[in-house]
């Protein structure tokens, strides 16, 4: 059995134990740092994100049919949209975001011709948002099927989506949809793509998205309702005045020829698509809107 002076030691460590104990807890409610304690996390809020520094790229180039383009992102900045400007009688088979790099355009001719064209890429590339991530689903559908994905949905708030690109795959394959909803009753929002092959019944399609965990109300999106135009026309949907266009999505009855930003102001987006079987087509989609320079 321990001695009188024993146990009081023994009861002198156990206070000043449980009295360590209770500094360590207490200066990591408060956010400080123990003396000493050279890795300790900041407390500092983080500085809320803004896309204030968007900037358009563009490159131009001559390519054979379904050979990709891509316009590249300054260093540090990544793509938030992207577009594309075809000769006549081409149309788009891929648009989408590649993380790091920029925005890639894959097209082709409406005709057999396989001769190079020059056609032009477009990337609207910004310092990306907190948890900036894209995300790819790919699957063969029948032709003129899409499929669909949404950004992490295991908790609320959802990751923000951002965007969406897509590809269809196939030697007669061109991409008819890009496009972004929200089911109002879940508060989730979709993504999907779209594309058929003319010469097969089924089509491989891939969709991009763009997610993120952080969002700040400084992008937004309008709905573009559903229009007519004669083919190699098309709409030209636009953000509030002195507001910057960042992309479109898109669902049509057609493929796309442009999809091309800014052609009158910076708020503007410039839409064109043709079917070849038809005199005309339908389109709807949405125009992503961000800051205007310097917000």
């Amino acid at each position: 059995m321990p001695s009188r002076r024993s146990h009081t030691r023994l009861l002198a460590r156990s206070r000043a134990l449980a009295a360590a104990l209770a500094l360590m807890v207490a200066t990591a409610i408060a956010g400080a740092s123990p003396a000493g304690a050279s890795n300790a996390p900041s407390t500092a809020a983080p500085a809320p994100h803004r896309v204030s520094d968007l900037q358009m790229v563009q490159e131009t180039g001559k390519v054979s049919p379904y050979k990709a383009l891509i316009a590249h992102c300054p260093p540090g900045k990544q793509p938030l949209g992207g577009g594309f400007d075809l000769p006549i009688q081409h149309t788009v088979a891929a648009s989408y975001p590649i993380a790091d790099t920029g925005w890639l355009i894959k097209a082709r001719p409406t005709t057999e011709d396989a001769s190079p064209f020059e056609m032009t890429a477009y990337a609207m590339c910004a310092t990306p948002s907190p948890g900036y991530r894209i995300i790819k689903k790919s699957a063969t559908v029948p032709s003129g099927g899409g499929v669909g994905q949404t950004c992490a949905i295991a908790n609320y708030p959802y990751e923000y989506m951002v965007n969406v690109g897509g590809e269809a795959k196939g030697p007669s394959a061109a991409l008819t949809g890009s496009d972004i909803w929200m089911n109002q009753s879940s508060k989730i929002t979709y993504a999907s793509a779209r594309g058929i092959q003319t010469k097969a019944d089924t089509v491989e399609v891939d969709v991009y998205t763009i997610c993120a965990t952080a969002y700040d109300g400084s992008s937004y999106w309008l709905d573009q309702w559903e229009s007519s135009h004669t083919n190699d026309r098309g709409p030209l949907w636009a953000c509030p005045a002195g507001v910057s266009s960042i992309g479109v999505t898109f669902t049509a009855g057609a493929s796309l020829r442009s999809s091309k930003p800014h052609t009158i102001s910076q708020s503007d987006w410039r839409v064109t698509a043709l079917k070849p079987e038809a005199a005309g087509y339908t389109i709807s989609g949405k125009i992503v809107c961000g800051p205007g320079p310097g917000r």
